[in-house]
């Protein structure tokens, strides 16, 4: 688990966050997160009835709200369950709406200046976690299938089962095909 002073070093690089170095969940993060995470962006809004702050780590979002007097909420979001995050902004506050695993988190009254900021920040790193856990080769199998069938009729070629006329056709097909 990362030390007080190693989140507080990760959040004061974090542009507007220095201000929340006071809250009391700042101070809760080194019981919350795990050994290798480290926070890439925050905010404080309001979500389940509760002030906190929503952390966006590298494994993860994190909602953490300490309570008034006792207690401590925590819910977490893998970035790998998140399917969208949608923002609004108004007047002098926004919101982010977190659809994951069939829930719908609100986290709202956040500083309108952080919102698009920090939901765009979450959408390229659920996009990008995405794209890596939905990897399947065979995106590349059409291109993969082709030069095998292009090797094999340069070997038909080559034993004079085909004509050097019907190899350049197919070939020109297989090549379209990609």
């Amino acid at each position: 688990m990362p030390t007080f002073d190693e989140i507080k070093e990760q959040i004061g690089n974090i542009d507007g966050a220095k201000g929340l170095l006071v809250r009391k969940e700042i101070k809760e993060l080194p019981h919350i997160l795990w050994e290798d995470e480290i926070i890439e962006k925050i905010v404080q809004g309001y979500y389940n009835n509760g002030t906190g702050i929503l952390a966006a780590t590298n494994k993860r979002l994190v909602f953490v709200d300490k309570g008034l007097v006792y207690g401590c909420k925590v819910e977490d979001f893998p970035y790998d369950k998140i399917s969208s995050i949608q923002y609004k902004k108004g007047l002098l506050l926004g919101s982010i709406t977190v659809f994951a695993s069939g829930n719908n988190a609100l986290i709202d009254s956040i500083q309108k200046s952080s919102v698009q900021n920090f939901a765009e920040f979450v959408r390229a790193r659920v996009t990008s976690s995405k794209e890596h856990a939905s990897f399947q080769p065979q995106n590349d199998g059409g291109q993969e299938d082709s030069l095998i069938k292009l090797e094999k009729l340069a070997q038909l070629k080559d034993k004079g089962v085909i004509s050097e006329e019907e190899f350049i056709e197919q070939k020109q097909k297989l090549l379209s095909s990609i």
